[in-house]
């Protein structure tokens, strides 16, 4: 398959449109979002990134290309950076809480069981969501958003529409895109399937933050 990602982004198109169609997505373009929803959002994007940097690693291990490994390596690396000081930003002590949601809590379950004990293909795969959403919204906001310099959630916006993110988008893309060249059916057939479900979790991770999602008992 030529450009795996590119076909089956296609077949996601109805959920990023619920992705930029949530109250969360738009509220938080037009400056509008709740800040009590935004610090619920912040604290619990760090409880996931801190599990999901270990996703990344554990797919890095199992590449087969010593430089896909470095950029999994790096990425994880790069998060610590680049989230560790979004979150001195925007994640106020009164939201710091070490629960993580439902929702938090079965995604990083699910992308930790996929990477342990599915194949790289599948792993890269699922791990991807992550960086290809992020950077579509960033680039929506970013493109029609008409409050650049009085939005207070704007380096939020700007870190995932910045051109060093696109970057390592890109180069996760084709390395998804390389490993699916050589996959077999049934790889072929996860990987599309984790990735249609990643896609899915980040909906409901968007949703349950604005919703601050609680456990119900």
């Amino acid at each position: 398959m030529k450009n795996w990602y590119e076909t089956t982004r296609a077949k996601t198109q109805t959920i990023f449109q619920e992705i930029i169609n949530h109250d969360f997505v738009k509220e938080l373009m037009s400056a509008t979002l709740d800040e009590d929803i935004f610090g619920f959002y912040v604290n619990q994007d760090s409880l996931y990134l801190s599990e999901y940097k270990k996703a990344l690693v554990g797919v890095g291990t199992k590449c087969h290309n010593p430089k896909d490994t470095q950029f999994f390596y790096e990425s994880a690396t790069g998060i610590i950076q680049v989230e560790d000081a979004l979150h001195k930003e925007f994640l106020q002590k009164k939201y710091i809480n070490a629960e993580p949601s439902p929702t938090c809590e079965l995604y990083n379950s699910y992308l930790a069981r996929i990477v342990a004990n599915e194949s790289v293909e599948v792993g890269v795969a699922a791990v991807l969501p992550c960086f290809t959403i992020y950077k579509e919204v960033g680039d929506y906001i970013l493109k029609e958003q008409t409050n650049k310099g009085s939005n207070p959630y704007q380096a939020w916006i700007d870190t995932y529409a910045s051109d060093e993110f696109a970057l390592a988008v890109e180069q996760a893309i084709n390395i998804v895109n390389t490993y699916a060249l050589s996959a077999s059916l049934e790889n072929l057939k996860k990987m599309e399937e984790v990735f249609i479900k990643t896609s899915k979790l980040e909906w409901m991770f968007w949703d349950s933050a604005y919703k601050q999602e609680a456990w119900k008992i």
